[in-house]
């Protein structure tokens, strides 16, 4: 399986207050998301405004990317949610 991040589209704040980031799986596109929490307790967002999400994730963006590819090889490449259990 070839997992790449292109950034084509920046990443942006959902309905649902994740920010959802854009890979490219076997040349196919995907969406996958980081949650706020996951921003907050691990990477040091100091709100859940957009602006503390967005530039929590992108200090922090390889390693989101690194678990992010983790994740996407075991579940086969599927949508992923990367909750702050994924951090620990």
């Amino acid at each position: 399986m070839e997992i790449s991040f292109p950034n084509i589209v920046k990443p942006k704040l959902t309905a649902m207050g994740t920010i959802s980031f854009q890979t490219l799986i076997d040349g196919e596109y995907l969406w996958c998301e980081i949650s706020r929490e996951a921003l907050r307790d691990h990477f040091g967002a100091v709100s859940t405004k957009e602006h503390d999400l967005l530039f929590s994730f992108h200090i922090h963006e390889p390693e989101i990317q690194q678990v992010a590819r983790r994740c996407l090889e075991m579940d086969g490449g599927g949508p992923v949610l990367l909750r702050a259990v994924n951090f620990q």
